[in-house]
């Protein structure tokens, strides 16, 4: 929360407003494009050989610097700035995970749920009351502070706004963050007769289904979430029937009672399906998109992640509830999972490069769609508009982009720069829609560097004595490998190391009055750490935390890689690997989470640009807003406006 303004105050302004008429200010425009992961660098680098015309036109009439983004550099804590105008410690986001220092378990970081209740007879269960979603981000944002003065806002897609907590004059599509029907980030299907796929068993990111074949039709069984009904929590499921043709490279897929025809090689458009657990009324709907790799030799075919379907979601997405529906009734059904290009199914080999790259053009074709829409009514008040291409794109082909890249990377090497001319004449669009008269900011979260060496920072905190592993090897939870009663720090998260504080994590062994004074010996040695194979620095700086508006969250230390460094996936979940520094010799070859002086964003406005002072950062971005509609921003916001509005002394 805000320092020294209760949740119960809040709530009561919040009541007071929600009746607030139209402000006169509220025909005043302002258009916000959010592109997450444009790099300054390569941004600069592609004005200069023209590929961006509409963004070095914007530049030119009002200014573009870059913009210092929060510590850790990463996405839900970098947008939960923007969206409140508070650092990490207030609003409360550190990282994609936090930890329960009580139960010594991680926790996605932005949002969670908590079950609904029932009456159990035997194994069935009557349920009473549906699961409660949480959104765990603190502070006021600003389309709260927008409508108590009567400015109508629109937001779509902000990440770190799962579920959307809405505000009078204000319409929300929750971004990032917002699971599939699954609950989780995003898990994809393989359903498949390849034995050696079969043998791997289910990759990271998704489930391996083995077909049964009968003739021509080959069957398996897609698992969905948990059925309400059952004591036991059994998953609801589906049948999924493929019948294949002799002579042409078509299937027919049925799943459940929904058919549809797949050809080899392409996609297919949404297909929704339905869940019943046996309730009236109680169909838990999603959607799917399908891929047939192969249908011989051996069939292959690839099924998205269950998407929350937009017209009738199992969870809110959208604040007015309304609104999700509205959209998809008039652009087509979208994707509502957080990051819908699937990185995951890249990475773990389901899908090739190619099929990766025709993934993402359509979710940003998707994307062109919903802003149309948008743009189509966007008459008074603020449009803030969110494409994640450029981010999840780069993440997964910054490899191709090293002058050193092997032939097969290399090929790729026009994949980044094409998709920023892409966005560029998404931008340029846009502009000219919402017309000459409307100020338009363009920003990012972050920037991009390479990710060369993996950090398995666990395994340097227990070769330098601050983590012991337990001799038997096992214990409770995902960090029961961990002794705690011998342990001082662990890190868990990309950027995230706590000690182990006792009266604070479960079964602290560090005073209290010691937390400090640990921290500060652990930064300054975490800053002399060297690549043991170049002798290369691996952490720019350690930065000590003080406890902050949310103690249980805060990480004691943020560290702060040099470029080209990252945390490991393995150490990011606490464990303890052979080498402390290693090549990362995967897909995901491009990053943000390192120190934030390598990866600033973008800032570019169609007005000049308040340069002065301090850098601009991204907690500059809501008071920047506000001041749009002659709005103070409240004590608890540190940022500055950064834009010379019309009318206002230059």
């Amino acid at each position: 929360m805000i320092r020294g303004v209760s949740l119960a105050a809040a709530a009561i302004a919040l009541a007071a407003c929600a009746s607030e008429p139209a402000s006169p200010l509220a025909q005043r425009r302002l258009l916000v494009l959010g592109v997450d992961g444009m790099d300054p660098q390569l941004l600069r680098q592609y004005m200069r050989e023209g590929r961006t015309p509409h963004l070095a036109a914007l530049a030119e009439r009002g200014g573009f610097v870059a913009l210092g983004t929060t510590n850790p550099p990463q996405s839900p804590v970098a947008w939960s700035t923007f969206a409140t105008g508070l650092a990490p410690s207030h609003h409360g986001i550190y990282d994609f995970v936090h930890r329960d220092p009580h139960a010594l378990a991680p926790y996605l970081s932005t949002s969670r749920v908590e079950p609904g209740s029932a009456i159990t007879i035997g194994s069935f269960a009557l349920p009473t009351s549906g699961p409660k979603v949480e959104l765990l981000r603190g502070g006021v944002a600003v389309w709260e502070l927008l409508g108590r003065h009567g400015i109508p806002s629109t937001f779509v897609k902000l990440p770190a706004n799962f579920p959307p907590r809405g505000g009078p004059h204000a319409e929300l599509l929750s971004g990032m963050g917002t699971p599939d029907l699954l609950g989780t980030y995003g898990t994809f299907h393989l359903f498949t007769d390849d034995a050696g796929r079969i043998a791997k068993g289910n990759p990271s990111g998704g489930q391996v289904h083995a077909l049964r074949w009968s003739g021509q039709h080959a069957r398996a069984t897609l698992y969905g979430p948990p059925n309400p009904t059952s004591a036991t929590g059994e998953p609801l499921s589906l049948p999924v029937d493929i019948v294949t043709d002799r002579h042409r490279p078509v299937a027919l897929v049925r799943i459940g009672d929904v058919e549809a025809l797949v050809v080899e090689g392409e996609w297919t458009d949404w297909i929704p399906i339905a869940f019943d657990p046996g309730l009236v009324g109680g169909e838990v709907r999603g959607i799917v998109k399908l891929y047939l790799q192969s249908v011989r030799q051996p069939l292959s075919l690839y099924m998205s992640p269950i998407n929350l379907d937009p017209i009738d979601p199992a969870v809110p997405i959208a604040a007015p509830a309304s609104y999700a529906a509205d959209l998809a009734r008039d652009a087509g059904r979208y994707y509502t999972q957080g990051m819908p290009e699937d990185t995951k199914a890249l990475a773990d080999g389901v899908l090739s490069d190619d099929e990766f790259l025709a993934q993402a053009d359509q979710v940003f074709a998707e994307r062109l769609r919903l802003l149309d829409r948008e743009l189509s009514r966007f008459d008074r008040g603020v449009l803030f508009f969110y494409f994640s291409s450029i981010d999840q794109v780069s993440h997964m082909f910054f490899r191709a982009l090293a002058p050193d890249a092997p032939a097969h990377d290399a090929r790729y090497a026009n994949v980044i720069p094409d998709l920023y001319e892409r966005v560029d004449a998404a931008i340029g669009r846009a502009i000219d829609r919402a017309g000459p008269d409307t100020p338009v900011i363009v920003l990012s979260d972050h920037g991009f560097a390479p990710y060369r060496r993996k950090v398995n920072l666990n395994t340097w905190l227990a070769e330098h004595g601050y983590l012991a592993l337990r001799s038997d090897g096992a214990g409770d939870g995902p960090l029961g490998h961990i002794d705690w009663e011998r342990t001082q720090a662990y890190a868990l998260g990309l950027n995230q190391v706590f000690i182990n504080v006792r009266g604070r994590e479960r079964h602290g062994s560090v005073p209290a009055s010691q937390r400090a004074v640990v921290a500060e010996r652990l930064a300054r040695q975490l800053e002399q750490m060297r690549d043991p194979d170049t002798g290369a620095r691996v952490v720019t700086r350690a930065y000590v935390l003080d406890p902050g508006d949310y103690p249980d969250r805060t990480p004691d230390l943020i560290v702060g890689y040099a470029r080209g460094y990252r945390s490991s996936d393995e150490s990011a979940v606490g464990t303890v690997t052979e080498r402390v520094v290693e090549d990362n010799r995967d897909k995901w070859s491009g990053d943000h989470c390192m120190d934030p002086s390598h990866v600033p964003g973008v800032l570019i406005a169609s007005e000049p640009l308040v340069t002065g002072g301090d850098p601009p950062s991204l907690a500059d971005l809501a008071p920047t807003i506000l001041s749009r509609y002659d709005i103070a921003p409240p004590p608890a916001m540190h940022g500055t406006p950064r834009v010379q509005w019309k009318g206002e002394a230059r």
